[in-house]
């Protein structure tokens, strides 16, 4: 790869190195496809000056112009001003940026960190879609671990990959991921709350991890920061942790809301009332089976991240005291097909397959409950409430709402998670109410120790 078959970003890059750091350093694409850094001498001498050659681990490409400058502006110094050979002045660049490892990267952050085009109504939607497609068959892609996400989350996603690599493209760039996530949170983060800001560095974090351990980024230079540091970049947040909890709606709520939708709108009150009374997740709409009474989920977590695919599970109702048999009414009406399901919903069970995830069809369902009348005044009496709200009512009937509760490892198989998942979501679900019907159980049952 010699400077007469030299490309517009080579000859870009050789003009930079020139204003930047002057005469004597020049740089030259190998057959490995490794970066030549070459050193000549200003002895006088013309095309006689003594010339000395290092290897740099960096990919000889147009998106690794600014890590080859970085590269330079460390090393250059050592040789003009502390005298070392270009050897140890490589040497030590390596050590402190590149480490000890042979493994050099198969592919640089922006091979593996492509974003599929989401506006579809772009008028170069097709075309951008076709191009991400190609690029993307090629390289093993990040995205692709995030499978089934809803489309709000994808654009989530996508904003923090986006602000991820305009930072890794940065004229200076990071040189560590420490620093890396340090200028992110600064550049980003400060207005925002820390509950926020911690999901934004753990992405950060996880693309770091990802790119360390699929595409052989050099673990030495490109380590996440310690989970001390994150803390303090995180912050700590003035929410108790019963005020982060998503509340759950109360009975008489759930009752009145319920019976509007039966009187004005069948198909949402079927779908409300299989959430809220079999505790379902919005997007398990899409895989429930009605056999012989019974109430069965599938799994809408299939995704790359699944190790195997899970048994449907069976769901048992929690009844509103004021509408006993409920559940078993429900069921009925869902297994004659007499009612079905509200149409944007089915719309987004049909494309499920073709989109490769569930989240679509919680959403459609979300947006049809927050146009309810009867919904909207739940809300100003309690703003904190959200559609997620009729699952987690369902927990709490779940353990506070018989003298006999159901046990935690019962209630998670029931709800489909983990017992652990089901502490950290609603170990703190607790009232007033709920508190004193303890102690009523407690001190009607004591005993002399």
């Amino acid at each position: 790869m010699t400077s007469a078959n030299s490309t517009s970003w080579e000859k870009e890059l050789r003009k930079n190195i020139c204003t930047n750091f002057g005469r004597g350093i020049r740089v030259n694409g190998e057959n490995s496809g490794r970066t030549k850094l070459l050193y000549v001498y200003n002895e006088g001498l013309g095309s006689a000056n003594k010339r000395t050659s290092q290897t740099l681990p960096i990919e000889w490409k147009k998106t690794s112009g600014i890590e080859i400058l970085k590269a330079i502006e460390f090393i250059k110094p050592l040789v003009v001003e502390k005298n070392l050979t270009l050897k140890e002045a490589t040497r030590r660049w390596k050590a402190q940026f590149i480490g000890e490892a042979t493994k050099q990267p198969n592919k640089s952050w922006n091979d593996f960190l492509l974003i599929r085009p989401l506006n579809k109504h772009d008028a170069n939607y097709e075309k951008d879609l076709k191009a991400y497609l190609n690029a993307a068959s090629k390289v093993d892609q990040f995205m692709q671990t995030k499978q089934g996400l809803t489309s709000k989350t994808e654009k989530d996603w996508a904003r923090r990959i986006t602000r991820f690599l305009e930072e890794m493209n940065n004229n200076p760039s990071p040189n560590t991921g420490v620093e890396l996530i340090k200028k992110l949170s600064e550049k980003y983060l400060i207005e925002i709350e820390p509950d926020e800001r911690k999901r934004y560095i753990n992405a950060w974090c996880e693309i770091l991890k990802y790119g360390i351990e699929r595409h052989s980024q050099n673990e030495k230079r490109w380590q996440p920061p310690s989970e001390a540091y994150r803390k303090e970049l995180i912050g700590k947040s003035n929410r108790t942790k019963q005020e982060k909890l998503t509340p759950y709606i109360e009975e008489h709520d759930l009752l009145k809301l319920l019976d509007d939708l039966e009187s004005k709108d069948s198909s949402l009150f079927l779908a409300v009332g299989l959430i809220s009374i079999f505790g379902l997740r919005l997007s398990e709409l899409a895989v429930l089976r009605a056999l012989d009474d019974k109430l069965y989920v599938g799994n809408i977590k299939n995704n790359i991240n699944t190790k195997a695919k899970k048994e449907d599970r069976r769901v048992f109702p929690m009844d509103l005291l004021a509408r006993k048999n409920l559940g078993k009414k429900l069921i009925k009406l869902f297994e004659s097909k007499k009612i079905t399901l509200p149409m944007p919903v089915l719309n987004q069970i049909e494309m499920v397959k073709e989109k490769n995830k569930y989240g679509d069809v919680g959403q459609a369902l979300r947006q049809l409950i927050e146009r309810n009348k009867v919904w909207k005044e739940i809300i100003k009496t309690n703003p904190e409430i959200t559609p997620y709200s009729l699952r987690h009512r369902y927990a709490h009937q779940c353990h506070k709402g018989s003298t006999i509760p159901i046990s935690v490892k019962d209630a998670a198989a029931a709800m489909g998670h983990s017992v652990e998942t089901h502490n950290s979501f609603y170990g703190a679900y607790t009232t007033e109410l709920s508190l004193e019907k303890a102690f009523e159980r407690h001190f009607k049952n004591r005993i002399e120790v």
